[in-house]
């Protein structure tokens, strides 16, 4: 008998928190829906008040919350919720990508066909997961915006398979964060695998200025 300890799996059920921005107004244009998924810490709640200049557009916006919480300080207690770490991060994809197929089933059967017409979002450590639920296959997303982050490896690998769609890479060019030389290498990766891809610069540092988000609705209204 071997003395090495096994570490198992077991699945179960979790509860996931989610925030629905809806459209002001009458629209006869069809709606488009936005999932936006959030950075390292933040909150569903907070993150999708960022999203405030879409309201009076035909755009309905969802913000997922990452299901993993911790606190970022003890005293006073401040909680933040992240998507994932290195830690069995396949496994973590897989629930993630599940995840979201029940978030868009509740949505169509409150909504209609979200899927119809979705496009997705990451701000942050939230791009990594807006590529990596495009790379699954689960949706075909109408378009991909990629915030302040880089394009993770592990998607790039797949991008020669994948149906092609437009990317609008968001980063400011003073982002202390994470060098805008990351929005550029995104860009050549694209590039290369002929994924139709615009860049949009700003200055604002790791943050979505108001300005930003008109232009990413204007991106979105679009397509």
């Amino acid at each position: 008998m071997s003395n090495e300890l096994e570490v198992r799996r077991l699945t179960i059920e979790m509860t996931a928190y989610y925030c629905v921005q809806t459209p002001n107004g009458d629209h006869t244009a069809p709606r488009k829906t936005l999932i936006s998924l959030h950075g390292f810490g933040q909150k569903c709640r907070g993150f999708v008040r960022n999203f405030a200049p879409l309201r009076e557009r035909n755009i309905l916006v969802v913000a997922p919350q990452g299901p993993h919480q911790f606190y970022m300080q003890l005293e006073p207690k401040k909680v933040g919720f992240n998507w994932l770490t290195i830690y069995e991060k396949e496994t973590t994809i897989r629930d993630f990508v599940g995840y979201m197929g029940r978030l868009l089933d509740t949505l169509e059967g409150e909504f209609g066909k979200v899927r119809d017409n979705l496009f997705l979002l990451g701000f942050s450590q939230g791009v990594s997961m807006a590529y990596r639920l495009a790379a699954s296959g689960a949706v075909a997303p109408r378009g991909l915006i990629a915030c302040c982050a880089d394009l993770p490896a592990d998607v790039a690998e797949k991008l020669p398979g994948m149906a092609k769609f437009p990317v609008l890479l968001a980063h400011a060019d003073d982002d202390p964060v994470v060098p805008v030389a990351k929005a550029e290498e995104a860009e050549a990766i694209l590039s290369t695998h002929q994924f139709p891809f615009e860049r949009l610069r700003y200055e604002g540092g790791h943050t979505l200025p108001e300005g930003v988000l008109r232009n990413i609705g204007d991106w979105i209204e679009a397509r």
